[in-house]
Order: structure tokens, then sequence, then C-alpha cells
């Protein structure tokens, strides 16, 4: 069985130990999705293409472009904020 939400590892078998490492990854996917704070707290690990954040000192919804040691960060229009 596939999982549903893109990110996560097919879920284990009911009553399998793996069921702590499927739901660390849930969280690892929630967290990403559902992140927000001023500019100076953008996410500086776990950053992958695509990356959700609502920047609140800009009050926009922003995307990472590129992950790295100086990631860049665009909004909606791809315009580097």
């Amino acid at each position: 069985m596939t999982s549903p939400v893109a990110g996560l590892p097919p879920m284990p078998p009911v009553n399998s130990p793996a069921w702590a490492g499927w739901f660390s990854s849930a969280l690892n996917v929630l967290v990403a999705t559902s992140s927000s704070g001023p500019t100076s707290g953008r996410p500086t690990s776990g950053l992958y293409i695509g990356r959700f954040y609502f920047d609140t000192t800009l009050g926009i919804a922003i995307w990472c472009k590129t992950p790295g040691s100086s990631p860049v960060w665009v909004n909606g229009a791809g315009t580097p904020v």
C-alpha cells in the first residue's frame, strides 16, 4: 500500500514496530507544510524544493526554490524574497 501523502514511506503492517518511524516521517511532512514565522525564522535545515513557509514579516507565502547553504526563497510569482 502506498501513502496518499507525498514524502511519506508506505504504511507499515498493523502491529509493526515500524509505526514509530512512519509517524516521525508524517510529523516532518506536517510541520513542513504548516510552518510560519518572521523572515529571520525561515527554516535553514530540512529544506527541499517546494517547501512552504508563511513569512509573517512579509505577510506572504513563500517556497524554497534552491535548498542548500544559501537557500533561495521565492514568492508565488517566482520572484526571490
